[in-house]
């Protein structure tokens, strides 16, 4: 090849490279940002989920090739293209999921009229008081409060048990020049799910330290959770745990002590850590009856009747587009009745308060009842010390 022919070819080579190369960075920057179309008439709530459709969709790829690999190193051929199968199937319908997530995060930034969910200032410690009580009249946070629910119309029996512990969590705040000053205190509330094995016993399935704060006009804030996952008697994740100040988490509100069903006031976040913790509750009526239905049969808590007198809530979480629950709430008791549903309509499931009191005694006989037997009370204590252990 003589030097001129081998010159020209060099070039070329280096600017087809070059070309090839800036194709490349072009596509992918592009790539990075083609959810932000539009930029300019999309709200930040809107561009957020924008930018967890692309998340979720870059979960599923990962997810299908890490199963694919798995599926090649099958040795028998059928098992291999089964397996296949199934990757493919679950990709197809977990893309599916990502585009309903983005719909009902979309529907949620209408409800809220949101832009930037920015909501450091309600933690300001001068907004809260420095011993948690009972002062909201549908969430107490005075110690020893405790109360038992239970699971009804589910595959699975389940008693739930709810204590409010003496324990304080501080969040500490900073200053401009970034050193710690005195933060909010959050009180532990320990939230315990059993359910009944094959054999008949209970065992858990979630245990729950939650941390709320409780702001001067009663508003109970939800500073955040640790959720212990548990299957077969065994811990195996801690999804839905945040703790706001953390990973970008925020705060948000549990449940308001004068609650409005109109105006900016009606529905708020509970949570905020996008892809873990995206609670939202609306607030449907504050003089409502229990009156929903499932095949003609009542959902409805006869012991603890709401007689038009209680807060309705819908609460709603964005990463499970289907499912959500109505709640019901008497002042001065708290929850009684949890309407579970899917696509707006209730699924038969509920969840319904049993008894409450203001201690532990409770357990021993709760509305004339031995829900809690001693081997019960034993794995409680086992499963959090600090809130059942004498």
């Amino acid at each position: 090849m003589n030097i001129k022919l081998k010159q020209w070819f060099i070039c070329m080579m280096t600017v087809g490279l070059l070309t090839t190369s800036s194709l490349a960075l072009a596509t992918w920057g592009h790539d990075d940002d083609d959810d932000d179309y539009d930029h300019n008439s999309l709200t930040v709530c809107e561009r957020s989920a924008n930018k967890m459709l692309r998340s979720c969709r870059n979960e599923v790829k990962e997810e299908y090739f890490a199963v694919t690999a798995m599926c090649i190193n099958l040795g028998d051929a059928e098992e291999r293209e089964a397996c296949f199968d199934e990757a493919r199937t679950a990709r197809s319908e977990d893309k599916e999921l990502c585009g309903e997530q983005r719909e009902a995060r979309n529907n949620v930034c209408e409800i809220l009229m949101e832009d930037r969910y920015d909501p450091e200032a309600f933690l300001e410690p001068e907004n809260f008081v420095e011993e948690p009580d009972d002062t909201n009249p549908y969430f107490s946070l005075k110690p020893g409060h405790t109360h038992v629910l239970q699971g009804v119309g589910g595959d699975e029996d389940e008693i739930v048990v709810v204590t409010v512990t003496d324990e304080v969590l501080t969040l500490f705040a900073e200053d401009e020049d970034g050193n710690p000053i005195v933060g909010v205190n959050c009180r532990l509330v320990v939230d315990i799910v059993l359910e009944v094995d094959d054999d008949g016993e209970l065992e858990a399935v979630e245990v729950t330290d939650d941390y709320y704060a409780q702001a001067k006009n009663g508003d109970v804030h939800y500073c955040g959770e640790v959720a212990r996952n548990f299957e077969d008697g065994l811990l195996v994740d801690l999804d839905g745990s945040f703790m706001a100040g953390r990973d970008l988490a925020k705060s948000g509100i549990l449940i308001k002590a004068v609650p409005a069903t109109s105006g900016d006031e009606s529905a708020h976040r509970q949570e905020f850590l996008l892809g873990e913790a995206e609670d939202v509750i609306r607030y449907v009526s504050v003089n409502a009856d229990q009156e929903e239905e499932y095949e003609g049969e009542p959902l409805v808590n006869l012991n603890y009747p709401c007689g038009g007198e209680c807060v309705k809530t819908e609460e709603f979480i964005p990463p499970e587009p289907e499912a959500g629950e109505y709640k019901y709430f008497i002042a001065g008791t708290g929850f009684v009745l949890g309407v579970a549903l899917e696509d707006g309509e209730p699924t038969g499931e509920r969840e319904e308060l049993l008894c409450s009191g203001t201690s532990l005694d409770v357990l021993d006989d709760c509305n004339g009842e031995e829900i809690i037997d001693e081997d019960t009370r034993d794995l409680l204590c086992e499963l959090s010390p600090v809130a059942f252990c004498d």
